[in-house]
């Protein structure tokens, strides 16, 4: 386990570095998708959805996915790949490796120079205004701030984490934004672990770590299997939320846990953020419309497996933050508008 110490002057370096890497040396990269244009018929072809680790709730929503796309478009191939999460998988659709990507809505907005050095911010816009353009499927459901601790922590307040050994996720990944985020808006320094969930949980049950965070939909499966066994709970983000919604928009909102979502554990204040469904703004239209009309149409088989897919809305799901929607995602809500 790698432990880094942090500070809040400074800033997320090897996320901006990972994403203009990745979008330079695989800019010619392509897609093996070839999906048949035109027509309201069942897609077929392949394409690829780049989710995130095999522990969280965004692999899970997308095999969940792939299996309803068997279904309703079997002439349909669908291949999954893991990733360290949002930041990554928005490099992936930008460099061409994937179709689909799952991010939070966080992420899809430029890094701040709070986040990353005045160089690595102006290089991400070179990066951004070379790449192909982003379009958003929709809001898919909502990722929950998780502090996780043991239940017999000393620790109560975000505040009490500074000088503690605490997981804040992979680089690329969507948690390791917000941490970075929340843990500057506290005004803490934290002795950072890369561990992924999974992994960050299994550490904070044998005591090797403080503290875990992470952002996810609820419940997540390795939370929820660790609080089977070892007592946890939940830090209040109290003030933070507003401030972090003052800084950074409506990108996050205050929101809470409710109690019991994960066994034992008691309803606690916290920090929400959309989950966004994008695209390339060149993706087919074919297949736009064949995955939005099995993730409504069979949400209910969806989450059966993955109960943060029963927030999905077509109500809510146009709300897409600053991110345009594809034209024939577009399309699609006007025509099965409720």
């Amino acid at each position: 386990m790698r432990l880094r110490r942090s500070g809040p002057a400074g800033g997320r370096l090897i996320i901006a570095a990972l994403l203009v890497c990745s979008a330079l040396v695989c800019a010619a990269c392509s897609t093996a998708a070839g999906i048949a244009p035109g027509g309201q018929g069942p897609a077929r072809g392949s394409v690829v959805i780049t989710a995130g680790n095999t522990s969280g709730v965004y692999y899970a929503w997308s095999q969940q996915l792939a299996q309803q796309l068997k279904i309703t478009n079997p002439r349909l191939r669908v291949v999954i790949h893991r990733s360290d999460g949002s930041v990554q998988n928005l490099e992936r659709l930008r460099d061409g490796t994937a179709d689909l990507a799952l991010t939070t809505v966080d992420a899809t907005e430029r890094p701040t120079r709070d986040d990353i050095s005045p160089t690595a911010a102006d290089v991400e816009d070179v990066v951004a205004a070379r790449s192909a353009p982003l379009r958003a499927l929709g809001r898919i459901y909502d990722d929950y701030v998780h502090i996780v601790v043991r239940a017999d922590s000393p620790l109560h307040t975000v505040a009490d984490l500074a000088g503690r050994r605490v997981a804040v996720n992979t680089p690329g990944s969507g948690t390791a934004l917000v941490a970075g985020r929340v843990l500057k808006a506290a005004g803490i320094s934290v002795i950072e672990s890369d561990l992924g969930v999974a992994d960050g949980m299994a550490a904070l049950e044998q005591q090797k770590l403080d503290a875990v965070i992470w952002s996810g939909g609820i419940p997540t499966p390795s939370i929820a299997a660790t609080a089977g066994r070892t007592k946890l709970r939940l830090l209040p983000l109290g003030d933070l939320a507003s401030t972090l919604r003052a800084t950074f928009g409506s990108v996050y909102r205050p929101a809470t846990i409710p109690p019991g979502r994960y066994p034992g554990t008691e309803e606690v204040a916290t920090l929400a953020s959309a989950n966004l469904l994008v695209a390339r703004a060149d993706a087919d239209s074919a297949m736009v419309r064949a995955v939005l009309s099995t993730i409504f149409d069979r949400r209910d088989a969806i989450g059966a497996h993955v109960p943060a897919a029963n927030a999905t809305d077509r109500r809510t799901a146009i709300w897409t933050g600053k991110l345009d929607l594809h034209p024939a995602a577009l399309e699609y809500y006007r025509r099965t508008k409720p």
